[in-house]
């Protein structure tokens, strides 16, 4: 019964940061024995210059009737992608994003209201992809040119190469941080770290004029007394 007593009292002094590895179990002492781990969370950023970019341009025409938009909408977009391919040097890929044709009216915006037009608008989206980031002006200012209507938006990003390249660092770098971290807390417990037990891997992107790429592990240690 004293013996049982003891390793109650061990129980409840345990920190809440040591998790042990299987159920306890008062009978069997050798559980004790077993090593804990610990969990610490790292993490790794950098600000990384895209390689690429995505420029989204919308062409609208409206016509009384439906061939005569479609037509006009077609003419618009081959000019435009002929256009940019003539004045821009880098690497391009260019495809229809959305295509649509729909029945379309406009009434007057003051009393009494009235009808206005009535016919087809035809919407045809085309997405422009440039390894040349130093582009993207071009890309704008030819299309406007060519009667383009829109610019959707533009997105910056990294090639799929360079992401893996610069992952493997961070992930890398991250357990470093973790384990640094560890080290100091450890220390000051009288503790060590025996091996890595366990890395749960979480990334995450931003993306503007420079993407920033950011990687976070939560890494379990596994600990034991300095003395040991």
């Amino acid at each position: 019964m004293k013996a049982i007593l003891v390793l109650s009292i061990s129980l409840i002094t345990l920190n809440s940061q040591f998790i042990k590895t299987s159920t306890f179990n008062l009978c069997d002492a050798s559980v004790y024995l077993r090593p804990d781990i610990y969990y610490v969370q790292g993490s790794a950023s950098t600000n990384v210059e895209p390689t690429q970019a995505v420029v989204t341009l919308e062409v609208e025409v409206k016509d009384e009737k439906a061939q005569n938009a479609l037509q006009q909408a077609a003419q618009i977009a081959d000019d435009a992608v002929k256009a940019i391919k003539e004045n821009c040097k880098g690497e391009l890929k260019i495809q229809t994003a959305d295509f649509a044709i729909s029945p379309h009216k406009e009434y007057s915006h003051s009393k009494p209201y009235y009808e206005t037009f009535s016919g087809f608008k035809v919407l045809n989206k085309i997405t422009v992809e440039t390894l040349n980031t130093s582009d993207v002006g071009k890309i704008i200012d030819t299309a406007v040119k060519n009667k383009v209507n829109q610019v959707n938006g533009i997105q910056f990003d990294v090639s799929k190469e360079e992401k893996k390249r610069l992952k493997d660092v961070l992930v890398e770098q991250a357990i470093e941080d973790a384990k640094h971290t560890a080290n100091i807390v450890l220390k000051e417990l009288n503790m060590k770290i025996e091996s890595i037990k366990s890395v749960q891997i979480i990334e995450n992107y931003r993306y503007g004029a420079k993407t920033q790429m950011e990687q976070q592990v939560s890494v379990g240690f596994v600990i034991r007394p300095i003395d040991q």
